[in-house]
């Protein structure tokens, strides 16, 4: 009997010890589920389409110019100045000296031959009254007399060309930079004379190739508005334009009040394309993919694209041709 109570007391302990060794480990801790959150809602700024004007225009800034000048030079004769009685901006009268060449020797050969004219003159007279004169003795001091004239003719001929005069009434708008004493060379511009009441707007730039002759524009100078028309484009005077080196328009201003408007600048805008009560939208909100026009719509609080058909674009709106209604609204990106 004692073999089997052995082995009943060593079943004993054994079980008794994995009881107690079971009891060394922690338990272990429940996993719990993660709480339920909510996601955040996603917020737009968002833009209405509605109904308005919508104008496609192109400004352009330019200058009043005269159309009537006259450049100045001495004609064929170069020389020292000697005088130069105008400065830019001065108003000239038709005929009025405006500069001249050192001339002294020149006058002086004149002076002489007036004095050779006179004399050539008394001896004609002498000639016809004196007794017994003949056809040739009178012929003779006819002739004397006509040189005399002619050469005297030909002193002030070359005196005038050594002198710049105002051929019409105007504006000196251009003066050279040459002094009193300095050397000036025969067919240089000297003085430029324009006309002030024959004015034109000329602009220059890429966008004036968008205006076409006859074409109404609204002028705006100093702050107000009139209305004018292309009068001049670069297809028209293609030489203008090369020896400008750059396209140009010309536009005459209607209703102007009087005044000084030579060298002053207007901003000229041409309207080329307008309607009235249509579907607009802000340009930032379209745009382009695979050559088509689209934007994203918030229907019930969901992002959707929309392609959509445009129609007048300017800097800031696009017309709204078709894929959109009034009221809806646009996400603004």
């Amino acid at each position: 009997m004692k073999p089997i109570r052995i082995l009943t007391f060593v079943l004993a302990v054994a079980a008794s010890g994995a009881l107690s060794g079971c009891a060394l480990f922690p338990e272990e801790e429940e996993v719990l589920a993660p709480p339920l959150k909510a996601p955040a809602a996603v917020s737009y700024t968002t833009t209405t389409v509605t109904r308005g004007d919508i104008v496609d225009s192109v400004s352009v800034s330019g200058t009043f110019i005269s159309t009537t000048s006259y450049d100045l030079s001495f004609d064929k004769r170069s020389g020292y100045l000697s005088e130069l009685n105008v400065a830019a901006g001065d108003t000239v009268e038709a005929g009025q000296l405006l500069a001249k060449l050192d001339t002294d020797s020149l006058e002086l050969e004149i002076r002489k031959q007036e004095l050779a004219v006179e004399r050539a003159q008394i001896a004609l007279n002498a000639a016809r009254n004196a007794e017994g004169a003949t056809a040739d003795s009178i012929r003779l001091a006819e002739i004397d007399y006509e040189l005399q004239r002619i050469q005297l003719e030909d002193l002030q001929t070359e005196l005038s060309k050594q002198s710049i005069y105002a051929p019409d009434s105007g504006t000196v708008s251009y003066i050279a930079n040459t002094g009193i004493g300095q050397y000036v060379t025969a067919r240089s511009t000297l003085i430029r004379v324009v006309d002030p009441n024959s004015l034109q707007i000329e602009c220059t730039g890429d966008d004036v190739s968008d205006f076409h002759l006859n074409q109404e524009v609204r002028v705006q100078v100093n702050k107000e508005e009139y209305t004018g028309k292309v009068v001049m484009t670069s297809a028209e005077a293609p030489s203008i334009a090369m020896e400008k080196g750059t396209s140009f328009v010309r536009i005459e201003a209607e209703g102007l009040p009087e005044g000084d408007y030579l060298g002053k600048t207007a901003t000229v805008e041409l309207i080329r394309e307008k309607k009235e009560d249509v579907l607009v939208v802000p340009r930032n909100v379209v745009s382009m993919y695979s050559g088509e026009s689209y934007v994203l719509v918030l229907e019930d609080g969901v992002k959707k694209e929309r392609i959509i058909e445009t129609g007048i674009k300017n800097v800031t709106e696009i017309e709204v041709l078709s894929g959109l209604e009034e009221g809806e609204e646009i996400i603004i990106k």
